[in-house]
């Protein structure tokens, strides 16, 4: 910031006036424009200090972006100083930079200041006010018009970001319970600094109550201690970082684990499922802590196939449950819609079984290519692949459940806390393995490399999976807002990995229960209210966007001219 102000005022008077203007400028580009902006950024701190998104870094980076578009703005001013040798157009550009100052203040912290109106109004006002004050005591020039006309190029450069702010200010949505300035600002707070509570009251607005399901497989041994369990909500971990049922993947697992691996699987939904509230996971994880299982069963099929198209479906019985996966990969695709997993329940009741439907989520490129035909497919593949378990022979299966954290992989790199989590079963001397990746998706074509390694180690086959977690959402700045697992992660290491969490299994003669919990009148965001945020989003950005390009350009110029004419 000193750098900046002070190579531009000298750059500036230097070009207005010759050599004898750059030590004047250095001088008024330190003492003028940077001690004000320095000292009442040191000011507004004592009083915002603890402010989640207003933090000093934050504060400063205004401040900066100011020093680097005004020292642009004094450098081309010095430019036409010295071309028409006129000096004098130097100090309206002087007048400028202060009055800009008011301006960028005035939009910045009116949309997130949380003070109060008198405390946004001193962090508007104190900075030009310091600056006005010095710039006059070094140069008294700047100021000695009449007070008329410096009040008109003062109003006409605030037009455009009041003009902008009332604009916004006055569209709501859902009669007027939802505005785009402190649904905007929530937002950020939950983006920049993970705190979800602003944005979760906004999105409460637009929730609405649902009964959700979340179905459990435990694995014990023969005395009934637990080996493992498997766990598949069918509840979205969405919208992104912390909000909502984000971190579901590491709620339930870190809730339910006491010494039993717990193993997340992303349960059939889509975002229409996210939880407008985090504190509502709460609900889901003290339901399964009590929930009453079946009787365990000992017997265990093959793991099964079916394949329609590019739908794919696998399935293993264990005991009165059948436990599927469903993909399309190598064809990218998001969420696999709940109708699927309706029907595939539907067809499994018929043979008295109860159902697991377990979207793989393991395969996405650019797009969401799923369409209705997928879905018809999806449900005949999981419908071939229950068929042929019902015909294998069922028997006593041994089980066991490894987990493996990488050091190297965090949200930045797509992987979730809960890291990889590995489940072997061994029925009739064949073994499979489901793999299950803490992270959103994975990129396309990896699922196939990792199942042909899998298989090499000797699994008759094997699944990969994403526990779809949103904690690794909106994080980077990448095209989708995530990586998926695999675009930044090396192959050899992924294959290091896997073999690690498989060779931490130990497997043990095992029996499987089952139960199914349902939470009512938990908030989630529906359909409705994705409608809703969608049309926010692209009716705000589009109303920001145009206005902002008409309105600022035009009252800065105007402003601009206006004071060259003074």
């Amino acid at each position: 910031m000193i750098a900046s102000t002070g190579v531009a005022g000298a750059v500036s008077f230097g070009l207005a006036s010759g050599y004898i203007g750059l030590a004047s400028g250095l001088i008024f580009g330190l003492l003028g424009l940077a001690a004000p902006i320095i000292a009442s950024d040191l000011i507004i701190e004592t009083f915002y200090y603890d402010d989640p998104l207003l933090t000093p870094r934050r504060i400063n980076i205004v401040s900066f972006v100011l020093c680097l578009v005004t020292g642009v703005l004094l450098i081309v001013v010095g430019v036409l100083s010295g071309l028409t040798g006129r000096p004098d157009l130097l100090l309206r550009g002087v007048l400028i930079t202060v009055y800009s100052s008011v301006g960028l203040r005035l939009l910045i912290f009116s949309v997130f200041s949380t003070r109060g109106t008198m405390k946004t109004a001193l962090a508007i006002g104190v900075q030009p006010l310091l600056m006005a004050v010095v710039t006059y005591y070094l140069n008294p020039e700047v100021w000695r018009v009449s007070l008329t006309p410096l009040l008109g190029v003062l109003v006409i450069i605030l037009l455009g970001p009041t003009i902008l702010l009332v604009r916004i200010s006055r569209w709501s949505f859902s009669n007027g319970d939802l505005r785009i300035i402190p649904l905007f600002r929530a937002f950020v707070y939950a983006w920049a600094e993970q705190r979800n509570e602003p944005f979760e009251e906004q999105l409460a607005v637009v929730s609405e109550p649902a009964r959700l399901e979340t179905d459990e497989m435990v694995f014990t041994d023969s005395t009934g201690d637990c080996i493992g369990r498997i766990v598949a909500p069918y509840v979205h971990p969405g919208p992104f970082r912390n909000v909502g049922s984000s971190g579901l993947s590491r709620v339930i697992s870190e809730g339910l684990d006491g010494g039993c691996e717990t193993i997340v699987a992303h349960g059939v939904s889509s975002h229409e499922r996210d939880l407008a509230r985090s504190v509502d996971m709460d609900k889901i994880l003290s339901a399964l802590r009590v929930a009453a299982v079946s009787a365990p069963s000992n017997l265990c099929s093959l793991m099964t196939r079916g394949e329609v198209s590019s739908a794919k479906a696998s399935c293993q019985i264990f005991g009165d449950t059948a436990l599927f996966t469903l993909t399309l990969s190598p064809k990218s695709h998001d969420d696999i819609p709940d109708t699927v997993k309706d029907r595939v329940r539907e067809a499994t009741s018929r043979l008295g079984l109860n159902a697991v439907v377990v979207d793989a989520h393991n395969c996405i490129d650019d797009e969401d290519l799923l369409d209705e035909k997928d879905v018809e497919n999806l449900v005949a593949a999981a419908q071939e692949a229950l068929r042929r378990a019902t015909e294998t022979q069922r028997g006593p299966f041994m089980a066991g459940f490894s987990r493996v954290k990488p050091k190297e992989w965090g949200l930045d790199d797509g992987m979730g806390p809960c890291g990889i989590g590995a489940v072997v079963v061994q029925s009739q001397e064949a073994k499979y393995a489901y793999l299950i990746f803490d992270s959103n998706n994975i990129i396309q074509g990896l699922r196939e490399k990792l199942l042909e390694y899998v298989m090499s180690l000797g699994y008759a086959d094997t699944e990969i999976l994403s526990s779809d977690t949103h904690l690794v959402n909106a994080i980077g700045a990448t095209d989708r807002g995530y990586h998926p697992a695999g675009e930044v992660m090396e192959l050899e290491k992924m294959y290091h990995y896997i073999e690690e969490a498989l060779k931490g299994v130990t497997l043990t003669p095992a029996q499987v229960s089952f139960a199914r919990i349902a939470v009512d009148n938990v908030q989630i965001i529906g359909v409705k209210g994705i409608e809703l945020l969608r049309g926010i989003v692209k009716t705000s950005f589009m109303v920001f966007i145009r206005t902002a390009a008409i309105v600022l350009p035009l009252t800065f110029i105007a402003a601009t001219a206006a004071a060259f004419l003074l």
